[in-house]
């Protein structure tokens, strides 16, 4: 029964974020510490960007574009997401990292860059901290 809940959850993330399930925000990761209500003082999150709009340090897909953040439907797929985001260099091993909530909704602000990855649409603001990871691990 211990191993019930997390084979549950581990399907659930598997097949990405439904609609259903996302009822709770916008969340991003993020190797950046912008304190805890970041807000008033950073820049908006990217979102879809054509060709030739990239500002300097986006990396575009293949095609020119800017496919938009990495988004995700709660913490806990953004939290899960932290193997993938130290293999495309989203996030540095060792370092620490956090996930924030975005001043965004699902599914209105978001769309599916590919299976189980979705974008923001457009630019959103961090709105606040909601987990802190020190060590990186």
């Amino acid at each position: 029964m211990k191993f019930a809940l997390p084979l549950i959850l581990l399907a659930a993330l598997l097949a990405g974020c439904k609609r259903q399930d996302c009822t709770d925000g916008v969340f991003v990761l993020s190797g950046q510490d912008y304190g805890d209500a970041p807000a008033a003082n950073v820049a908006p999150l990217p979102g879809r960007l054509p060709p030739g709009q990239l500002p300097a340090g986006l990396q575009p897909a293949a095609d020119g574009h800017y496919p938009g953040t990495k988004a995700y439907c709660s913490v806990l797929a953004a939290h899960s997401d932290y193997s993938d985001a130290l293999k495309g260099n989203r996030l540095q091993r060792g370092r620490p990292w956090f996930v924030y909530r975005l001043d965004a909704r699902w599914p209105q602000d978001v769309y599916p860059y590919h299976e189980a990855d979705w974008r923001l649409k457009a630019p959103a603001r961090l709105l606040k901290k909601e987990e802190s990871h020190g060590s990186g691990n």
